[in-house]
């Protein structure tokens, strides 16, 4: 993972445009330098979830048992992403 600056004209990455001299964080493989200057790196956490390897039925009962809404997920996936943004905000 990048963080990443715009250069001279808006970045649209993951559903969020970003103004020329804006920086933000950017997956390695989408960086395209001709549209944004690498300005460091992030560290990434390879820390395995608690709650992977859970079935969706395990995880759907952890986030109802918790009072999480978990909206429109129905991966495991985003319904583990549900409950980690939910637990940060606490």
């Amino acid at each position: 993972m990048k963080q990443v600056q715009v250069l001279k004209v808006p970045v649209r990455y993951n559903g969020v445009t970003h103004a020329p001299g804006a920086s933000f964080e950017m997956e390695d493989e989408h960086v395209n330098e001709n549209i944004v200057k690498v300005i460091g790196e992030v560290a990434v956490d390879n820390t395995p979830s608690e709650f992977e390897g859970k079935t969706l039925d395990e995880l759907k009962a952890y986030a109802e048992e918790h009072k999480i809404d978990i909206g429109k997920a129905s991966t495991e996936e985003g319904i583990i992403k549900k409950i980690e943004d939910a637990q940060k905000a606490e």
